[in-house]
C-alpha cells in the first residue's frame, strides 16, 4: 500500500526560478581565483536542480536517499521517519538480506509503502580536522554513488537528503560545496535522473546549500563572473582536489633549521646517502647487535591489503 499524495514534484520551485540575492563586485579589490568562469550558466541544468524544505517521505519521485549507519539501522531523523514511513517490510529486507554498506558506498533497496518506487541508502564518513581530505572524498563519494545509482533505475526523479547528520560533525560549508559540486558534475554528465531535489526538513541544514548554489548553478552570467572569487572547482566528477603532499629530506632529521625552500626535492647525493645508511642498519652484523625481543612467544600479526 503507498503513501497517500503528497508534494508533487511539478509545485516544487527549481533552481532556475529563485531569484539570485546581489551580487558583491570583487574587481579590483582582490585577485580571482580563477581567470574565467568555472560553472557556466546554463538555464538547462538549473531547470534539474531544485532545494525544498519539508518531509522527504512527502515528495511525488522515484527515489529518495536515506543516509545511515553501515548496518542500515541507524536512528536519525531521515531514516527514522524513512523506515516509519515505508513500513515493517523495509526493515525485513535489510534484516532478512543481510544488507550493508560501506562508508561512501550505496545500497538499493524498495520503497515498499513509501511513495517512492526505491530507497537509496549511503552512510556519511565523520569529519576529523586532521583526516579532512579523506572525509570530503567519501562525502563526494556518497553523492556520487547515490546519483549513479538513481540513474542506472532509470529514475526520472531524486530526492537527495542531506547526507552529513549532525553527530558527522562536518563543516556545514565543507559539505555544502561537496555536495553541490558533485551534483552540478552528475547533471553536465549524465541525463538521468532528470530532476534532483535537494531536501532537508530543517531551514538551518539547508541554508548553506542555498548560500553556495548560486557558484555551482550560477542563474545568469554576471553570478557565474562573481564565483570565479569563491568556488571551488575540484575535479572532473566534482570530487575534492587537494594540494600534493611532499616528504622533504634532509641531511639531519633532528636539526630545527628549516630549508628556504620548502617545495625542492632531495638530489641525488642525499638519496644515495639515506639509501646507504639504510642497507648499514639492515646488515646482518647490526642486527646481531640489536637486543633480543621481549616476548618471542607473541604471535605474529598477519597485515593484508584491507588492514592496512
Amino acid at each position: 500500500m503507498r503513501a497517500p499524495a503528497g508534494a508533487v514534484i511539478g509545485a516544487v520551485t527549481r533552481w532556475s526560478e529563485v531569484p539570485h540575492a546581489p551580487l558583491t563586485d570583487y574587481t579590483g579589490k582582490a585577485a580571482p581565483l580563477h581567470a574565467y568562469p568555472v560553472f557556466t550558466y546554463d538555464d538547462a541544468i538549473n531547470n534539474r536542480f531544485a532545494i525544498w524544505q519539508g518531509d522527504i517521505t512527502t515528495l511525488e519521485v522515484d527515489v529518495i536517499t536515506n543516509t545511515s549507519d553501515e548496518t542500515l539501522t541507524e536512528c536519525n531523523a531521515v531514516s527514522e521517519r524513512i523506515m516509519s514511513t515505508a513500513g515493517p517490510d523495509l526493515k525485513e529486507e535489510i534484516i532478512t538480506r543481510a544488507h550493508e554498506c560501506r562508508t561512501g558506498e550505496a545500497v538499493v533497496t524498495g520503497g515498499y509503502s513509501l511513495r517512492s518506487r526505491h530507497v537509496v541508502h549511503t552512510v556519511s564518513p565523520k569529519y576529523l580536522a586532521k583526516y579532512h581530505s579523506a572525509a570530503e572524498n567519501s562525502l563526494h563519494n556518497c553523492y556520487k554513488n547515490v546519483l549513479h545509482a538513481a540513474g542506472e533505475l532509470g529514475a526520472r526523479s531524486l530526492a537527495l537528503c542531506v547526507v552529513n547528520t549532525p553527530r558527522r560533525n562536518f563543516p556545514p560549508d565543507v559539505a555544502a560545496h561537496v555536495a553541490l559540486r558533485t551534483i552540478r558534475r552528475y547533471l553536465e554528465q549524465n541525463l538521468a535522473p532528470h530532476l534532483v531535489i535537494l531536501t532537508s526538513n530543517c531551514g538551518a541544514e539547508l541554508a548553506p546549500f542555498t548560500a553556495l548554489a548560486g557558484l555551482y548553478f550560477p542563474r545568469s552570467a554576471p553570478e557565474a563572473e562573481a564565483a570565479r572569487w569563491a568556488v571551488q572547482p575540484g575535479g572532473a566528477a566534482g570530487e575534492p582536489i587537494h594540494p600534493e603532499r611532499r616528504i622533504r629530506i634532509i641531511h639531519n632529521p633532528h636539526s630545527h633549521t628549516t630549508l628556504a625552500d620548502d617545495d625542492t626535492t632531495c638530489d641525488e647525493e642525499m638519496a644515495a646517502e639515506a639509501a646507504a645508511a639504510f642497507a648499514r642498519a639492515c646488515s646482518p652484523d647490526t642486527q646481531r647487535l640489536l637486543p633480543s625481543p621481549v616476548n618471542s612467544a607473541q604471535p605474529r600479526r598477519h597485515v593484508h591489503d584491507a588492514d592496512q
